[in-house]
């Protein structure tokens, strides 16, 4: 595990092993450098969900990869190296777990894809944490050690156990522009339930779709994804899955929200996760966008978002992203995560999550080129916001 502490004065990793803790100064990890390169991913960032000109994307593209470059000189590499995660482990190895509790502003920048992508796929040295570990997130240690102790007390999912989970699917959301259509939550949920066939599907009705009608207005069905509904089948959901919209509060985290059917009178927020009781929760997934970022540097230090708060609340994982995730992308990193999930005896095993969202996001960064001929290595946009967090 390494706990980062970076101010104006120096910049240091604290690395927390079985064998005891140590010290690891990082020089050229400094708060001004740092505060740049931010600005850089984020402008870049907006450039790509908001840009239409292809020139455009392709260099705000380029940026965060740079960014992403910087960060293993700086940081992650540095740390891992101190660990002694030199290479890629063997095809028969087991994969070493490593937890990052970045802190601060490092909090905003995605340290787990940290690397040079663009190495030779087949380099057992690439620069990569992608390839090198398997990574997670914690707001502190105390936290993990709550998430471990809460995995020691549930032991292994069964198959039978899991699969009795909660499937939230909003393929639209009245109240946002465009019934803020997501075109793909419809076959996100198809699959979902292939993989937890005995889940609760609580979905929004596509205007469209065959036999519906319109989406009801009033949240008076059992199967309507309101607030009420999604808290009370919680209780009883060992792997919860939300396909939907997400909001990053900009002024307080804590109001940060999963947008459900009725946002508009009775906003599912994180505060509203703490006086739930959550014996059975194990895994949330958090199909949604910015569900693990915070907007506001003023309390970065706090660490409040989506993510930290269904970890909080007792799921021992969570999976959460750090910025608008694409929706099409969403479908093909979730299908490979369930399928990462079950063992060669087809056991579906939530303790897999962090091994499962790195072969997902692994995969998607090593898949086939896009339609305008980017690289995906080249396009970190589309699978560097991802993050596993908890045990």
């Amino acid at each position: 595990m390494a706990v980062f502490a970076i101010s104006r004065h120096r910049s240091d990793a604290l690395l927390l092993t079985r064998d005891g803790i140590s010290q690891l100064a990082l020089p050229r990890l400094t708060a001004e450098e740092l505060i740049e390169r931010i600005d850089t991913f984020s402008e870049a960032l907006y450039t790509t969900v908001t840009s239409t000109d292809r020139a455009e994307r392709r260099a705000a593209q380029a940026d965060m990869t740079g960014v992403l470059e910087w960060l293993w000189d700086t940081a992650a590499g540095p740390v891992l190296d101190a660990l002694g995660h030199h290479r890629q482990p063997g095809p028969d190895a087991e994969w070493p777990r490593m937890w990052w509790a970045p802190g601060g502003l490092l909090g905003l920048l995605p340290v787990h894809a940290a690397g040079y992508h663009t190495d030779a796929a087949d380099d057992p040295y690439r620069r990569t944490v992608l390839d090198r570990v398997v990574s997670s997130y914690t707001p502190s240690v105390r936290a993990l050690r709550h998430a471990r102790q809460r995995t020691r007390e549930r032991e292994q999912a069964s198959a039978a156990g899991a699969s009795r989970g909660l499937i939230v699917a909003m393929p639209t959301t009245p109240g946002l522009p465009e019934d803020g259509r997501l075109a793909h939550v419809g076959a996100e949920a198809a699959m979902l339930r292939r993989h937890l066939p005995d889940a609760v599907l609580l979905a929004e009705p596509e205007p469209d779709e065959p036999g519906t009608g319109p989406a009801p207005t009033e949240p008076n069905n059992s199967t309507t994804p309101t607030k009420a509904a999604v808290l009370s089948h919680l209780p009883a959901a060992p792997i919860a899955h939300f396909a939907c919209h997400g909001a990053s509060h900009p002024t307080d985290p804590s109001q940060s929200l999963l947008v459900l059917h009725d946002h508009e009178s009775d906003p599912f927020t994180v505060g509203d996760l703490a006086p739930v009781r959550l014996d059975r929760a194990e895994l949330a997934y958090l199909s949604a966008c910015e569900t693990a970022a915070i907007d506001t540097t003023e309390l970065i230090d706090e660490a409040i978002h989506l993510t930290s708060a269904f970890q909080l609340a007792g799921f021992s994982h969570v999976v959460g992203t750090l910025w608008e995730i694409a929706d099409r992308t969403a479908v093909t990193v979730a299908d490979t995560f369930y399928t990462q999930l079950r063992t060669p005896s087809g056991a579906l095993r939530t303790d897999r999550a962090a091994w499962a969202l790195h072969q997902a996001v692994r995969g998607n960064r090593d898949g086939h080129d896009l339609p305008d001929g980017l690289d995906r290595t080249r396009t970190p946009f589309l699978w560097a916001g991802y993050l596993h967090a908890g045990a």
